[in-house]
């Protein structure tokens, strides 16, 4: 996977707070989200603004929630054809953050 392609996605899931569903989960909820794929060495952010998507960006940042995963086991999860907790529980997604932070990320990107 490319990074141009990572970022595409990230910028489709911002897509995703057009939904009503994903507005009410969001709202109020202003984070950073780091996301890590050791596989293509890259890091990428997403800053997420009262159920807006305000940035995606490659590098490193400050954020409240750290997702590190391979290219593949993300786009997996968002083609629905991996679930996120599988993955943690075989050790192909690793977090750091709060769960109330996770359970939200699960949500936008499933």
């Amino acid at each position: 996977m490319t990074k141009e392609k990572i970022i595409a996605m990230l910028h489709t899931l911002g897509e995703r707070f057009e939904d009503p569903k994903i507005q009410r989960r969001f709202k109020e909820y202003n984070k950073t989200l780091q996301f890590i794929f050791p596989d293509i060495d890259t890091k990428m952010f997403m800053k997420i603004g009262d159920a807006e998507l305000l940035e995606v960006a490659e590098g490193e940042t400050d954020a409240e929630l750290q997702v590190t995963m391979d290219s593949h086991v993300f786009f997996a999860i968002i083609e629905k054809t991996e679930s996120p907790m599988a993955a943690y529980s075989a050790g192909k997604l690793k977090t750091k953050g709060e769960v109330p932070d996770l359970l939200k990320l699960q949500k936008l990107l499933i």
